[in-house]
Order: structure tokens, then sequence, then C-alpha cells
């Protein structure tokens, strides 16, 4: 074969390939007409938030007058807030029972005991205005609880070593009526 015929073969061998292929034209784009700038769109108000929900009134609890009421919320509310069981809210309560009927003491009444926990300022629980705080007196006494947490299932034992009261078998009497209202106020949550 020479050389012109190789050449020959190998043209027609190439056409032959480039007429299997299917082809599709080329297109040419046009270039795009700009487009006009975009409005922005009209601010939409923002939403109204909702205003923020009132808590339910504390509901009433017979033997206990509101205010009672509102301290007692303030020691389980606390206790909740600090993760504290139920079981030590029942202390906490049969505790704030004993020392105060749940009454919050501005003006001291033993030595200078005052609070709903007849806790003293110069034993180290807090300034007078502290104390006089309920939330603040049951956070005090929920922190010393905490570290007599393998106490708790004798309600005396745990109370009295929290308060060094003088009368340390006072509390237990109050256990029954203090379940009930960490019970009721619980619901709450």
């Amino acid at each position: 074969m020479s050389a012109s015929s190789l050449q020959t073969a190998r043209l027609d061998a190439q056409a032959r390939a480039n007429r299997s292929l299917s082809r599709t034209p080329a297109v040419t784009a046009k270039p795009a007409a700009p487009k006009p700038a975009a409005k922005p769109a009209p601010k939409k108000p923002a939403p109204k938030k909702p205003a923020p929900k009132k808590p339910a009134p504390l509901p009433q609890i017979a033997g206990l007058s509101s205010s009672q009421v509102a301290n007692a919320w303030a020691v389980v509310a606390e206790g909740h807030r600090m993760g504290i069981s139920k079981r030590g809210q029942i202390i906490a309560m049969a505790t704030a029972l004993q020392e105060s009927n749940l009454r919050n003491y501005t003006h001291a009444v033993d030595h200078d005991s005052l609070g709903i926990f007849q806790q003293r300022p110069s034993s180290g629980w807090g300034s007078p205005s502290q104390i006089e705080r309920p939330t603040y007196a049951a956070h005090a006494f929920y922190r010393v609880l905490v570290q007599y947490r393998g106490s708790w299932g004798c309600l005396t034992c745990a109370a009295q070593m929290v308060q060094r009261s003088a009368f340390p078998g006072a509390y237990a009497q109050h256990e029954h009526f203090a379940t009930t209202i960490v019970t009721i106020l619980n619901r709450r949550f």
C-alpha cells in the first residue's frame, strides 16, 4: 500500500467515524438583556410578640392566708429551680411551718431570728434584708439541706441538722400538711 492510498484509507475511516456520531447544532447564546434592578420588597412590620403569660394565680390552700401561700410558693419554686426533690421541699416546708407558720417575720422574734425559717444573721444565714426575702431564705435553707441528703428519710433529723433547734421533735408534726402544700404547688410546673 502506498503512502497516498494509506492516507486515503485513513481519511475514509475518519469520515465514517464522524458520520456515526450524533451531532447537535452549536447554539450561540445571545447575550441576555440586562434585567432592571429588582425593587426591594416593602418591609413587613415585625410580628408582634405575644405579651408574656401571666402566671396563674396561686391556689387557695385551706388553713393558709394568701401571703402564707405566697411564702410557701417561694419555698417550692426555689426548690424546683435548684433541682431539689419533692422530699427535700417537704422538709423545707415542714421546717417553715414550725418556725414561722409561713409568716415572714421582719422583726426579730427570738434573739435575732427573722424570715420564714427564723434564720439568724448572727449565725451566718445572711443579712437581715436577705433573710427577710422568702426566696433567699429558702435558697439558704436548701444550700445546707443538700449536705445532709442521706438523712432526708427522717424529716426531723434532716430539719434539725439544718436548723439546730432547741425543739427538734417539733418538725414532724407538720409533715402531712407540708406534703399537701408541696403537692398542690408542684402542680404549677
